[in-house]
């Protein structure tokens, strides 16, 4: 006992180590490094030697001019170094060792945009600006990419711009936008500033963005292809279109008043809400009131009983047993369903349909066990565990209690497990259901998903928790089945009208 005690300690002061060490310093850090991973860092290396040679600010001003209308000084910093000078030197030897072929020598000037190399005055005068912003589009969280569609000052023209960066004609408009005057003179003295919004139509999180695009504004599938530009009242698709066109769509104000875009990311439309986890909490506790799951639990208490087992720390035992394999469960499905809905979506729509499908039998079949329930003709019910899966259950159990010995504790956990594998036929189904319900509120697996799982098995572990109480507090199994009996008829009312709801919901998010 004191060896066993020992290693506890010994194992718990050790992860409180490790978590103090190994998770702690990682905010610090992380704040450290937040301020310089946030920006894009651009280095132009170029060579000055004498007074008449290259000056390196003036290409900083060049280049400023060429993006302050895409990008604001404090989203970049910018470092210049003359590879004149001994360590600037050095620097760009290290930097390009491994860049040299043999019809390719790296020589300045060369501009590094984290980590992308441009060389030649051309190459930099011609891609500087479309590397840039594709650093930009990388670097922009969903929330930023967001908020730049909002608030936009009404006397801006204001332009959302989708590019594919090995697009040549996105290239050239690039080029022309950068030549563009940033300020242009209407009518009545008013005076609008050009505002572009750039974004990289190939990177995976913006096709969503590209299509609404497309369907709000009308595009045909022919024309659906980038470069293509939105203002306000239309749109303009091709190199020879936005050219021809975006001047005299500035001039005549057509380009002003933006209005805020009411887009949704597939990310944020599928967030929990506080309704979601009362809903969650509500039929989690629901299902905890299955009569398969508390006929197992009072199954147990009356062959602890017989034992003079503790019933409390055994119960919590066996309700532990049954949290852990329902969530290991779970999760599994849910992984599943992702996989099958990410590979194959009409496969995972079918599933879904299939579900709902269910739903609204099983649904139907508590209705008309609460009839049957009402008249105590318990024989009649048909949602429950096959007559010989229940006699398993009860033989299994008293077996493993029976071998127990000193180690009962133990036993009752791996009799929980192994149980709750055949009682999840029973209450899988509900569980089933509110997985594909967690699954159209939030698609990825992440912590919210897994706090989602916890809470709903929470709330499907109180019930039994309170009947483990009344059980310690003195109260007769024989009682306790009676009472729980006795409110069958509501407890599946409750399942049918659950399963309908689920099957509504399920439905609804078809479409």
């Amino acid at each position: 006992m004191e060896l066993q005690r020992g290693i506890k300690r010994f194992a718990i002061g050790l992860f409180l180590l490790l978590f103090a060490v190994g998770v702690v310093p990682l905010p610090v850090l992380a704040a450290e490094e937040q301020g310089n991973a946030d920006k894009i860092q651009i280095t132009y290396y170029y060579f000055s030697s004498c007074e008449s040679c290259e000056d390196g600010e003036n290409y900083l001003l060049a280049l400023e001019g060429q993006i302050e209308d895409a990008i604001s000084p404090d989203e970049y910093e910018f470092h210049l170094k003359n590879v004149f000078e001994e360590d600037a030197y050095e620097d760009f030897m290290e930097r390009t060792k491994d860049m040299a072929t043999d019809e390719f020598t790296p020589a300045p000037p060369m501009l590094d945009v984290n980590g992308t190399c441009l060389f030649g005055v051309d190459d930099i005068t011609n891609k500087a600006r479309s590397v840039i912003l594709e650093e930009k589009e990388k670097l922009r969280t969903e929330e930023e990419r967001l908020e730049s569609f909002r608030n936009v000052p009404a006397e801006s023209s204001y332009f959302v711009y989708f590019y594919v960066p090995a697009c040549d004609d996105c290239e050239k408009v690039q080029v022309y936008l950068s030549n563009m005057d940033k300020q242009f003179a209407l009518e009545q003295n008013q005076v609008t500033n050009l505002q572009v919004n750039y974004v990289n139509m190939s990177a995976l999180d913006n096709v969503p963005l590209a299509h609404w695009f497309f369907d709000q504004y009308g595009v045909p599938e022919d024309r659906q292809k980038a470069p293509v530009l939105f203002y306000q009242n239309g749109y303009l698709q091709g190199y020879e279109d936005i050219v021809a066109n975006m001047p005299n769509i500035i001039m005549s104000g057509e380009a002003l008043n933006w209005e805020d875009i009411d887009y949704v990311p597939e990310s944020q439309a599928g967030s929990f809400g506080w309704n979601d986890w009362a809903f969650l909490v509500v039929t989690g506790f629901a299902n905890g009131l299955s009569p398969c799951g508390i006929s197992l639990l009072l199954l147990l208490f009356s062959l602890l009983l017989a034992k003079n087992a503790n019933i409390l720390k055994l119960g919590l035992t066996f309700i532990t047993a049954r949290f852990l394999t329902f969530l290991l469960l779970g999760t599994v499905l849910y992984s599943a369903f992702e996989q099958i809905s990410a590979i194959l979506s009409p496969v995972g729509k079918a599933l879904q349909i299939l579900i709902a499908v269910l739903a609204v039998f099983f649904a139907i079949l508590n209705f008309m066990d609460y009839f049957a329930a009402r008249k105590n003709e318990y024989g009649k019910i048909r949602f429950q565990l096959p007559p010989k899966l229940r006699a398993f259950q009860r033989d299994y159990l008293e077996n493993t209690l029976n071998c127990g010995g000193k180690y009962l504790t133990g036993t009752v956990f791996i009799a929980g497990i192994v149980l709750s594998v055949g009682e999840f036929l029973c209450t899988g189904q509900l569980y089933l259901a509110s997985i594909i319900y967690m699954m159209q509120r939030q698609t990825a697996w992440d912590m919210t998903v897994f706090l989602a799982f916890v809470v709903y098995l929470l709330a499907m572990s109180l019930p039994l928790l309170l009947l483990t109480l009344l059980a310690k507090r003195g109260s007769q199994v024989l009682q306790l089945s009676e009472m729980t009996r006795g409110k069958l008829p509501w407890i599946k009312l409750l399942y049918g009208v659950l399963f309908l709801l689920f099957a509504v919901l399920l439905f609804v998010f078809l479409w």
